[in-house]
C-alpha cells in the first residue's frame, strides 16, 4: 500500500475547513495512517522548502507555514500519491479547477491550503521529516 504525506496549512486550520478536507480523503477510501496537529519550526520549514531556497518568495513561504498550527497526516491507499495530488488541484488556487480542494476553497494567491508529496521518494523523505518518532 502506498503512503503520502499531507499538510493542511495554517489557512486551512484558521478557516476551520480541516474536517471538510479530511472528509474528502475518507470518501475516497484512503486510510489515515497517522495524524497530528503541530506548529512547524523555522528550521523544519527551511528543511522542507529547501528546494526553493533561492526563489524570491522563500521567506514568505517560511513565514506563512510557521504562522500557525498545521495538520500533518499520512494517508495510505492504492495510488494515493497520484490521487491526492489530483484532488488538491494546481499549486495556484486561481489555476485550480472547481471540484479540487484548492479550486473549491482557495481564494488567496499565496496561501494555498494544502501540501501533498509529489512522488514515492518525496513521500518517504517527508514522512520521516514530519514523523521522526515513527518507525516506518
Amino acid at each position: 500500500m502506498e503512503r503520502t504525506l499531507v499538510l493542511l496549512k495554517p489557512d486551512s486550520v484558521k478557516r476551520k475547513i480541516v474536517g471538510d478536507i479530511i472528509s474528502r480523503f475518507e470518501k475516497r477510501n484512503f486510510t489515515i495512517f497517522h495524524l497530528k496537529m503541530m506548529n512547524i519550526s523555522k528550521d523544519l520549514a527551511c528543511e522542507h522548502y529547501f528546494h526553493v531556497k533561492e526563489k524570491p518568495f522563500f521567506n514568505d513561504m517560511i513565514n506563512y507555514i510557521t504562522s500557525g498550527p498545521v495538520i500533518v497526516m499520512i494517508l495510505s491507499g492504492n495510488r494515493v500519491i497520484e490521487a491526492v495530488r489530483s484532488m488538491i488541484g494546481a499549486t495556484s488556487n486561481f489555476d485550480s479547477h472547481p471540484g479540487t480542494i484548492r479550486g473549491d476553497y482557495g481564494y488567496h494567491s499565496f496561501e494555498n491550503l494544502i501540501h501533498a508529496s509529489d512522488s514515492p521518494e518525496s513521500a518517504e523523505i517527508e514522512i520521516k521529516r514530519f514523523f521522526p518518532e515513527l518507525d516506518i
